[in-house]
């Protein structure tokens, strides 16, 4: 009998088929997936390069900055500055001015330096009495002596009623000198006794207020220099405020020129005179100032075009304008004043941005430069490209742009 043959694997055997089968499965997979994933990334780099190259084509651009070399110019012509016009002429050579004007006043103290030697006599007033049965009349410069010995002189003559009395009967000192201001005294009349001696005696004065002004001895005093001396001071003194006041509250923008100032005298007066006997005086003034006055934009204006009517079709270089003037003829009541002007500035020419174009297209941003910097008129070149990876400038003249770095 034919012996039967199965093919029936124990059953761990079994197992360990089946377990590589799924292994060599799963392996399968994941090395086709592996595949797929790189075959997906180099597509999606190829198409951003693709992308990045195409729109390095179309929407790349160069910006081409230059700096022209400049040569400085200058020139010298005459500017008339006119109260009567209200704008800048270069073909009449004036530009408009105008007037400010303000008044200014001060006083000062001087002290004087004269001296003088003064005497002063004391004087003051008495009561004068007569106790006599008659009336006694006395001459003028009758002395009358104090009860401290100091002789007073009376100025007219007086008659004194009998039994009366006479008031504000006048007397001066004798003699000079601070020693005859002295106190309320009693006074006898010395002449008196010659005629009688109850006449001396009935007969007398007497002052309630003490004698003043005596003096003798040196006073200050002003003098004519002094005077002099206190206006000249005190003139210089306000023209200089009146000036620095001008031009401290000069509408911003103008230009005041000293020689464009004019300042006169309205009023002065010495408050004392020459003789005075004064330790100081006050001296007090007052001045008028008036200045012819034009605008820094009008003469820097009327400078550009007279410089750019010189230098043709080169330009200026803006900031560099330099300027000096003085006054040459000047007529402030009419407002009409001539200045010498010496203009100065940086010109240059301007390349032709066309060629520039053209011998850049193409190149290397380092070529270009290293082309365009041997250009006649150009001191340096710098070259930009877009988007930033781009290498060569474009070849398009519209996509390149020039920039004047002194416009």
């Amino acid at each position: 009998m034919a012996k039967k043959i199965f093919d029936i694997l124990p059953p761990d055997e079994r197992t360990r088929n089946e377990q590589k089968r799924l292994i060599f499965r799963s392996q399968s997979k994941r090395a086709g997936r592996g595949f797929g994933l790189f075959w997906i990334l180099l597509i999606l780099i190829g198409g951003v390069f693709s992308l990045c190259f195409l729109y390095s084509f179309r929407f790349s651009r160069a910006e081409i900055e230059i700096l022209p070399k400049t040569e400085r110019v200058s020139f010298n012509t005459e500017v008339s500055i006119r109260k009567d016009i209200e704008e800048i002429s270069l073909m009449e050579g004036v530009i408009p001015g105008r007037f400010i004007e303000e008044e200014k006043e001060l006083s000062m103290e001087f002290p004087s330096s004269g001296k003088v030697s003064k005497k002063e006599y004391a004087r003051g007033k008495i009561r004068v009495y007569n106790k006599y049965h008659q009336s006694v009349s006395l001459r003028k410069n009758t002395h009358f002596r104090s009860d401290q010995g100091k002789e007073f002189y009376t100025l007219k003559p007086i008659r004194i009623p009998a039994n009366g009395y006479l008031d504000g009967v006048e007397v001066v000192a004798d003699e000079p000198g601070p020693e005859y201001n002295i106190g309320p005294s009693k006074f006898s009349v010395p002449k008196l006794r010659r005629y009688s001696q109850r006449l001396f005696m009935d007969v007398y004065g007497e002052s309630t207020e003490p004698m003043k002004g005596g003096f003798l001895g040196e006073v200050p005093q002003v003098k004519k220099e002094d005077l002099k001396n206190a206006e000249k001071i005190l003139l210089e003194k306000l023209f200089a405020q009146g000036k620095e006041s001008l031009k401290e509250n000069l509408p911003q923008g103008y230009i005041l020129l000293d020689d464009l100032i004019k300042q006169e005298v309205v009023e002065k007066s010495p408050l004392a005179k020459a003789g005075q006997e004064l330790k100081s005086f006050v001296y007090k003034a007052r001045i008028s100032s008036k200045g012819f006055i034009f605008k820094k934009t009008d003469l820097e204006e009327f400078s550009y075009q007279f410089i750019q009517s010189q230098i043709g079709d080169k330009k200026i270089v803006k900031g560099s304008l330099d300027l000096n003037y003085s006054v040459e003829q000047k007529d402030l009541k009419e407002g009409n004043v001539l200045i010498s002007l010496r203009a100065s500035a940086e010109t240059y020419s301007l390349p032709d941005f066309g060629q520039l174009k053209e011998k850049a297209k193409g190149k290397s941003a380092a070529e270009a430069e290293y082309l365009l910097e041997k250009e006649e008129g150009i001191s340096r070149a710098k070259i930009k490209l877009f988007p930033f990876w781009a290498r060569i400038v474009p070849q398009n003249e519209q996509k390149i742009e020039i920039i004047n770095l002194l416009h």
